[in-house]
């Protein structure tokens, strides 16, 4: 139709030269692949010298883009025999937020081929400029953009004119570079893009998603061939900040963030598939990353590919892991050193892993764990093909327990972890030997198993080490089968403590998330024959004479704060030796059961005697919801009370009692360190 009106007008211009001063012709509506035209005028105005074209149109559809008010003045025009040409045009039309007025354009009509090519410069849009160069053929379409300091904000609202899902959020900042896009029909074939950014920000509603103050560049291709775009880029972060939630991202002149990467998305089976993602940001980390994911709901990670060829810390600690690590046992670290290595996950599952380590430094929060100077590499799942590697370290610590230099020596194949010959690691002023180490993962995750011995480590130095008060003493004790599953850490032998002239043995001991926020112990403890004169004199209770046995049976703490036991401690029934007890330590006991002194020794007289004989003493605690039931050594004829000190039968004799069944253990604890027996101990 084109060419027959050039063809049409060509003839008129020839017939009716010197005549006719205007031709209107009405042309309605226009209509092709991809685009179409509503009620179009075409206007020739012959009067003013060289012939001037005009098109006149109410409304224009360009794929899913509207423009409205379109007018076409062209000053400048060829009509030759294979096409109208207009070299120098105004443009006039609107769109949405888009307004133009007497923008400068041209445009060319090929006849035969009916390429359509049209130009438009200056484009006031969104606070900045844009050139358009758009080119039209039955088969194919491009359309080139130049765009001058433009705002995201404004472009964001056009993009989602065009039906482009663009999230809602508050956008700052303008952006300026070349965007090219080719196509056929209403199909989008290819886009090639080199752009740049200014102070580049957005915030979206929820607030997990934020920027500020971006300087970026961009290139890349995007093309699409059989339903899947294959696409090629490169990214350079130069300054501001960015928030993804969990992430907190900086960027620096000095510090660039440089990406390159290669994708494909899979339209139709909605996968996309990573290629390759090169990252590198000076004096924080470099190396590459392949993945697959399904695009469902929710999203599907099919398999990921981890290449780390340096990683430095503390930056890439505070970066890249603190945040996805907050709230667990790894939170807030103290880091140091460098290390690099490689993972490959299939699924949710870890199937191979291997890392190095130079000189690193970790320190959990609150001395739970410490070591300094590790230095060696790790292997992790793969094949059956077996690994041998070392890691050493110059000291560590587990909460105040504090381990000397140690290299170990390892053995990994497939998912199993040994040593590969003993370990012996100075603990305090004794030693920890580990005769066997395995750590292995099966479908319910990672568990180990340790078999070992402590040989008498000095309480003095123990206790010194957890900030109690100085004990005398010694701690040692097989380790055989101390097993990590499923989250929790058992103790298949038994611990000996040798303090205070007796014996303290702990069996059942588990602790449940032992690198937690909040551990759970369980235990029960036997003691025997402790020396009351010289547990007495380290505590500040006042001083007793004589031999004690106990249990704390079920004993459970929590964030290592006593929750429950089953408790007794009395005289041994066997006992011959000397029994006697301070005034000071009276009233210490006396205020532990709530009750009072009783006997044949007056309160008159209990002031100028320094101390007491007794017969035995004891006390129970049950401790269940923060109630103790308490007994004592027997109950009271009369069962409304009980012994907590029981005096002899001859003079001057002394009973203490209490009374209080029920006891709040917190309170008990303050009336304890009232007494001063809380003041430096555990």
């Amino acid at each position: 139709m084109i060419r027959w009106l050039g063809g049409a007008l060509l003839c008129l211009l020839s017939s009716l030269a010197g005549s006719v001063e205007l031709i209107r012709i009405e042309l309605g509506s226009i209509e092709a692949q991809g685009w179409k035209v509503q009620d179009a005028v075409l206007v020739l105005d012959l009067h003013r010298g060289e012939p001037q074209l005009a098109l006149y149109a109410a409304q224009a559809q360009l794929g899913k883009q509207q423009l409205d008010g379109i007018k076409l003045d062209c000053q400048t025009f060829f009509l030759l025999d294979d096409r109208i040409e207009c070299t120098q045009a105004q443009l006039d039309f609107s769109s949405g937020s888009v307004q133009a007025a007497a923008l400068p354009a041209s445009f060319s009509w090929q006849f035969a081929s009916r390429q359509l090519k049209v130009t438009v410069e200056g484009l006031m849009l969104a606070g900045g400029k844009a050139d358009l160069d758009f080119s039209y053929t039955p088969q194919n379409w491009a359309l080139g953009i130049n765009l001058e300091q433009t705002g995201v904000a404004g472009l964001a609202a056009l993009a989602r004119q065009f039906s482009i899902d663009v999230p809602e959020a508050d956008y700052q900042g303008d952006v300026s570079g070349s965007l090219k896009v080719k196509g056929t029909a209403s199909r989008v074939d290819q886009i090639d893009w080199q752009l740049r950014s200014q102070r580049l920000g957005y915030n979206n509603t929820d607030g997990d998603q934020a920027a500020e103050d971006l300087q970026l560049s961009s290139y890349g291709r995007a093309q699409q061939k059989t339903g899947t775009w294959r696409v090629k880029a490169s990214l350079v972060a130069r300054e501001g900040v960015l928030y993804s939630d969990p992430l907190y991202l900086e960027f620096t002149p000095t510090q660039p963030l440089k990406l390159s990467a290669e994708l494909d998305w899979q339209v139709q089976k909605k996968r996309l598939v990573l290629q390759r993602l090169s990252f590198d940001q000076r004096q924080l980390a470099r190396g590459n990353l392949s993945a697959s994911w399904r695009l469902e709901q929710p999203v599907v990670l099919e398999s990921l590919q981890l290449q780390l060829d340096e990683a430095v810390l503390p930056a890439f600690y505070d970066t890249w892991l603190q945040p996805w690590l907050a709230g667990s046992a790894a939170d807030k670290w103290q880091t140091a050193g460098r290390l690099n290595g490689s993972l490959t996950i299939a699924g949710d599952t870890l199937q191979a892993m291997y890392l190095a380590v130079n000189g690193v430094t970790l320190h959990a929060q609150g001395d739970v764990f410490g070591i300094t100077d590790l230095i060696g590499e790790l292997y992790w799942g793969g094949q059956e093909e077996r690994h041998e590697s070392t890691l050493s370290w110059q000291n560590a610590n587990i909460y105040k327990l504090s381990f000397g230099p140690a290299e170990l020596a390892l053995e990994t194949s497939g998912r199993r972890l040994a040593l590969s010959q003993p370990l012996v690691v100075d603990m305090l002023d004794g030693q920890l030997h580990v005769d066997s180490f395995e750590l292995a993962q099966d479908k319910e995750g990672f568990r180990w198993l340790l078999d070992g011995l402590l040989t008498p480590v000095s309480m003095d130095a123990f206790s010194r080490a957890l900030g109690w008060t100085p004990l005398s003493g010694k701690l040692s004790g097989m380790i055989p089968g101390m097993r990590y599953e499923k989250g929790e850490l058992t103790l298949g032998g038994i611990l000996l403590v040798r303090a205070f002239d007796g014996a303290i043995t702990v069996r059942n001991l588990s602790i449940r998330q032992p690198f937690g926020l909040v551990p759970g112990l369980r235990a029960d403890v036997r003691i025997k024959d402790l020396d009351l004169e010289t547990l007495t004199r380290t505590f500040d209770v006042g001083r007793i004479e004589g031999r004690l046995d106990g249990e704390i049976n079920q004993l459970y703490m929590q964030a290592w704060q006593t929750v429950a036991f089953d408790a007794w401690f009395k005289t041994p029934d066997d006992d011959r030796s000397r029994h006697r007890i301070s005034q000071r330590a009276v009233d210490t006991i006396s205020n532990i059961g709530g009750g009072g002194v009783s006997g044949a020794v007056s309160r008159g007289l209990l002031r100028f005697l320094e101390d007491f004989p007794y017969r035995r003493l004891g006390i129970r605690c049950r401790l269940e919801n923060g109630i103790c039931q308490m007994g004592g050594v027997a109950d009271l004829p009369s069962g409304n009370g009980y012994y907590l000190v029981q005096g002899r039968m001859l003079p001057p004799r002394l009973d203490v009692i209490g009374y209080s069944r029920e006891v709040d253990w917190s309170s008990l604890l303050d009336r304890l360190r009232a007494g001063g027996a809380l003041k430096t101990a555990p």
